[in-house]
């Protein structure tokens, strides 16, 4: 065979792959166990010249696009949120959904989904996911005891007094039931070990970041923070991999939803859900904190003065979010240095 498309739905214990010709006729499907030697031995076995395969984002994609890289032309790793014809359709199976990304990567009707090309890449964006999971868990937990404090009567915990060690036991004297007082202690003890975890995770991202020179010129943006410089830098990967600022406002939850029928509009126009809600939070983030400095900025006039030509202080906080996201692009696709009194200009 000249050119074959391959379609792999890939799951924890066993593995699907469907071959189909440049026609669409399927010619063979395997099903075997999720295991490096059977993945390897079924996708090497196909006998074409050219081998492209599709498979879509999920927990082992990574692990299976670098194993079979050497055996095909091209791993298309595609975002199953777009696959209608596959997580809609009302004959669900393994073999159909791996019949439906060969037949959709022939018709060219996948969305690709971003993979780091090297793995230093992909090691420093889990490190800096890893620190925002754990942080996420600290939020949670340090929820989760106000909560139980409420619950048993001790409603004065407003504030981040009654998670410090210092005044823990003030707070735990409060609480009538020695039975609650220990929940509470040991929810205290799996907070302090998760923050522990939290500052090595951090620690570990900043490691890997020094790699990175990039990172340095986004912290010197009012408001980009350490945090805020290594997320953006952690999930971008690369700014060549879009085309337009426009596209990298809409990765961030940041484009416009304009739904229409007919030319007739549908709703109203709003922020796009999808994409990544992680660099919408640290752009959020970085414009408050512009708003925090003593000092007078440049992202606080740019922020003053759209507020002044929006009367809309929404419109005028997203507008800065996006041109916080803008400079932090540009400065990293042309290589230079941020200089402050260019920021309103920069395109």
């Amino acid at each position: 065979m000249e050119l074959v498309y391959l379609g792999l739905d890939a799951h924890a214990r066993h593995c699907v792959l469907v071959c189909m010709d440049s026609e669409g006729k399927l010619l063979n499907q395997w099903r075997f166990a999720t295991s490096e030697s059977e993945i390897v031995r079924h996708v090497a076995a196909v006998q074409a010249k050219h081998k492209r395969l599709a498979i879509e984002e999920g927990s082992l994609t990574h692990w299976i696009a670098n194993l079979i890289k050497p055996y095909v032309d091209e791993v298309f790793i595609c975002d199953p949120r777009e696959n209608a014809a596959i997580g809609l359709h009302p004959h669900k199976n393994d073999g159909r959904d791996a019949y439906q990304l060969a037949r959709l990567l022939r018709l060219g009707e996948l969305k690709r989904v971003y993979h780091a090309t090297e793995d230093h890449r992909a090691f420093f964006k889990a490190a800096v996911q890893q620190y925002l999971d754990l942080r996420g868990q600290t939020v949670a937990l340090k929820l989760k005891i106000k909560s139980k404090y409420r619950t048993w009567g001790v409603v004065e915990v407003e504030g981040t007094a009654v998670y410090t060690l210092k005044s823990r036991e003030k707070y735990l004297k409060q609480v009538a039931a020695p039975v609650i007082s220990h929940q509470l202690q040991r929810l205290y003890g799996v907070l302090d070990q998760n923050q522990k975890a939290q500052a090595e995770a951090l620690k570990e991202a900043v490691a890997l970041g020094k790699k990175y020179p990039e990172i340095a010129q986004f912290q010197q943006v009012p408001g980009v923070g350490v945090i805020g410089a290594h997320v953006f830098d952690a999930y971008i990967q690369t700014p060549d991999r879009f085309g337009s600022v426009q596209k990298l406002w809409r990765y961030a939850q940041l484009g416009i939803c304009d739904r229409s029928s007919d030319g007739k509009p549908l709703g109203f126009r709003r922020l796009d859900r999808s994409g990544n809600s992680e660099l919408k939070s640290m752009s959020y983030f970085a414009w408050k904190g512009s708003l925090q400095t003593l000092q007078p900025n440049e992202v606080r006039s740019y922020y003053e003065a759209s507020l002044q030509r929006t009367h809309n202080k929404v419109h005028a906080r997203l507008n800065t979010q996006r041109k916080i996201l803008c400079v932090l692009w540009t400065i990293w696709k042309r290589k230079e240095p941020y200089r402050p009194e260019r920021f309103a200009g920069l395109n």
